[in-house]
């Protein structure tokens, strides 16, 4: 099965995917806010035990479930809503436009939640148990809805769309903020973000492969029918891996809670300077994967001239980033963490100022350097997530505060506010350049697509790159402020 336009313009960078939910806290509830007070966590000694390999295994295959629904709803549901169900590709990229917005309101609200739970599994574990049917659940609606609701398919699609986003949240932002309780060890969280990232990519790889083919297999002519029962298959298969994960995992640094005023609760937030340069570093690095894997289907077809390519480029990205995961795992454990995402930011910078360089019209060129992005996009994304649980010590050691879910939260939000963001830019700037769908296009709009799809994009990622230079963690900090609590404490 082909793609088409529509279907391919769906695919916000499979290797982001699983990247990080959160957004800003609202002053309402901030004065409920239920926050950590780390003291009794950096005591406890498991925490900055090293982790067994079975629980980094464990915690990682997670995401490999998240990517057989994150990935099929970026790649596929978008095809399904234009070429199967029939909606006009407007009103589809609308649905898909505001139920992200919503999907970044949520995760404040989630965070504040998970902050407040307290059960016998912990505080982030039961929704590994109890979210991930409903979250399976939510994603085979979003195929059945429109069949189910014919004779009102916007609406169906719609509300179907928006209630996956918000089921999504309740399982991603628990899923997300337990590695910060798992350990304290920076190296250990490398361990994680790398065994998380290479399920991510494997499950977004496996997604991209299999989709059209089993949906061609079960539906025997009837497309509708094959996509249903795939995402049932990806339901089923995800929540074994959800189980998997819920008993893999433990949550070993444990905190006390108590509420906070909204003068508290600024503080925690406002306080912490390694979290909002790694907050703008996601920031500007969301805005250049966002634009570049939403503008090269433009390219590939009014410059290379082959439709096709977008698919194989955009599988070539993927899989080299898969590929480039556990060397950069590695590498951030035999240097540091920060010296990984400068380099991978470079990588990414230079490859993309290459390709707007060279303009290549050739498929050869245009993959090989298509595929270095993809290998500094993971050392980006095996980064961040290595560096946020780090912050959690450092705004801890600066206000004497402890609240992983509200920066894990607001970590999140930059992720889906600046994809939105990335894909508004790509729709003016088509517009602005004199972009005409299914035409021949002018020497203008061809230099414009250059711009948007590579210059742009380099030049978020060269931002990125100057602002983390700033980032206060660098080299052995983050163990010295870990002591540092240690010490706190103990007097």
């Amino acid at each position: 099965m082909e793609f088409t336009k529509a279907s391919l313009i769906a695919f916000s960078g499979t290797i982001h995917v699983m990247a990080l939910k959160s957004s800003k806290r609202m002053n309402c509830y901030a004065r409920n806010l239920s926050i950590n007070t780390g003291r009794k966590g950096m005591s406890n000694a498991k925490g900055a035990r090293a982790l067994p390999l079975s629980m980094v295994i464990g915690y990682g295959s997670g995401d490999f479930g998240l990517n057989l629904f994150y990935t099929g709803l970026n790649l596929y549901l978008l095809y399904y809503y234009t070429d199967v169900v029939g909606l006009e590709p407007g009103i589809a990229g609308t649905i898909f436009m505001t139920a992200l917005l919503w999907d970044a309101v949520t995760d404040p609200f989630m965070g504040v939640i998970a902050s407040r739970t307290r059960s016998r599994f912990g505080r982030y574990r039961p929704y590994l148990l109890f979210a991930g049917p409903a979250l399976g659940a939510s994603f085979v609606l979003l195929f059945a809805a429109p069949v189910l609701w014919a004779s009102s398919v916007t609406l169906a699609c719609f509300l179907s769309h928006f209630l996956f986003r918000t089921v999504y949240t309740v399982f991603g932002v628990p899923y997300a903020s337990i590695s910060a309780a798992m350990t304290t060890s920076g190296k250990a969280r490398t361990s994680l973000s790398g065994a998380r990232m290479q399920f991510a990519t494997m499950g977004a790889i496996a997604t991209a492969f299999l989709t059209p083919w089993l949906a061609e297999r079960f539906g025997q002519g009837d497309l509708i029918r094959g996509y249903m029962l795939t995402a049932v298959v990806y339901a089923c298969f995800a929540e074994g891996v959800f189980l998997l994960a819920f008993f893999s995992v433990r949550e070993r640094v444990e905190t006390d809670a108590k509420s906070l005023s909204l003068r508290d609760t600024l503080k925690v937030t406002r306080g912490n300077h390694a979290f909002w340069i790694l907050f703008a570093g996601v920031v500007l690095n969301a805005l250049a994967s966002t634009v570049f894997t939403k503008s090269i289907v433009y390219y590939a077809r009014y410059i290379i001239g082959e439709p096709a390519a977008v698919r194989e480029a955009l599988t070539l990205y993927t899989i080299a980033a898969a590929a480039a995961v556990l060397a950069w795992t590695a590498l951030a454990r035999m240097t540091s963490k920060s010296r990984v995402l400068t380099v991978g930011l470079l990588l990414n910078a230079c490859a993309l100022f290459a390709l707007y360089v060279l303009a290549p019209e050739d498929k050869g060129l245009f993959f090989l350097f298509v595929i270095l992005a993809g290998i500094g996009m993971a050392a980006t994304i095996v980064a961040f997530w290595a560096m946020l649980p780090d912050t959690v010590e450092y705004g801890e050691w600066k206000t004497g505060i402890r609240d992983e879910s509200i920066f894990f939260g607001l970590f999140q939000f930059s992720q889906k506010a600046a994809s939105g963001l990335g894909v508004g830019a790509v729709g003016l700037i088509l517009q602005a350049i004199g972009y005409v769908a299914n035409t021949d296009q002018s020497s203008q709009t061809l230099s414009g697509l250059r711009l948007m799809a590579f210059l742009l994009p380099a030049i978020f990622a060269l931002l990125a790159t100057l602002i983390m230079q700033f980032y206060p963690l660098k080299g052995r900090r983050h163990e010295e402020i870990v002591a540092l609590l240690k010490e706190r404490e103990s007097v």
